[in-house]
């Protein structure tokens, strides 16, 4: 099975300035390794037909980065505006693309074999399938509860939720079909799941880490040593 990739770059990375004053939040290093390079090292580039990674944010120092890999099945696409989490997929998809193809958040960290995603996703004929991992959430305060008209506290708990991992399985006809009504404004990858009725739910595993804030940037180094 071959099928095209769509890596997003293009975010300003706010939440982790100063780091990414200079550089771009894709292309930070944790143990030694960016999270771009951690995607496409994940990547099986013979069974792939083209990476398709959006730029936006320092678009000619990130341009630089890629270019020097070398790598004739990367094509880069500018975001010349800001439209949203999916917003460039509107125009990506007006060109050559396979038929089913992955996007993913090209600020994570995640291990997972994306040909078993794939396959899970045009099998079940969904439209979009999410990738979602367990999560657990620890609080370091004590919470208010309410059982039988009894206010009790529960010390420093801790609750597992299934989230989504920014990591996309997407048919081509369904996106287009979408595009095609909503042209305008700002779109986002939540918009393309709450249009559709056929949404597949794969979990990828654990081995995931999002590097949106600094304490999980820093945290990224320990972890990924352990993949």
């Amino acid at each position: 099975m071959i099928f095209d990739y769509i890596i997003m770059c293009g975010g300003e990375g706010i939440r982790l300035k100063p780091f990414t004053y200079i550089i771009p939040k894709p292309f930070l290093t944790a143990n030694n390794i960016s999270s771009f390079d951690y995607i496409l090292k994940n990547i099986n580039l013979d069974k792939t037909n083209q990476i398709i990674v959006t730029l936006k944010y320092k678009y000619n120092f990130a341009k630089k980065i890629i270019k020097n890999k070398k790598n004739n099945k990367i094509k880069i696409f500018l975001e010349k505006n800001t439209s949203g989490t999916a917003g460039c997929i509107g125009e990506i998809i007006k060109k050559k693309i396979t038929n089913n193809f992955l996007v993913i958040n090209g600020d994570i960290f995640a291990k997972l074999n994306y040909k078993k995603m794939m396959e899970y996703h045009t099998k079940g004929k969904f439209d979009v399938t999410v990738g979602i991992t367990n999560f657990q959430i620890k609080f370091p305060y004590a919470v208010l509860k309410k059982k039988k008209n009894k206010n009790t506290f529960i010390e420093k708990p801790e609750f597992k939720k299934k989230i989504n991992t920014g990591i996309y399985a997407v048919s081509k006809t369904y996106a287009q079909k979408f595009f095609k009504i909503n042209n305008k404004g700002k779109i986002n990858m939540t918009d393309l799941i709450d249009k559709s009725n056929k949404i597949g739910i794969y979990d990828i595993g654990k081995k995931w880490i999002d590097i949106g804030h600094i304490e999980d940037f820093k945290k990224a180094n320990v972890l990924i040593k352990k993949w």
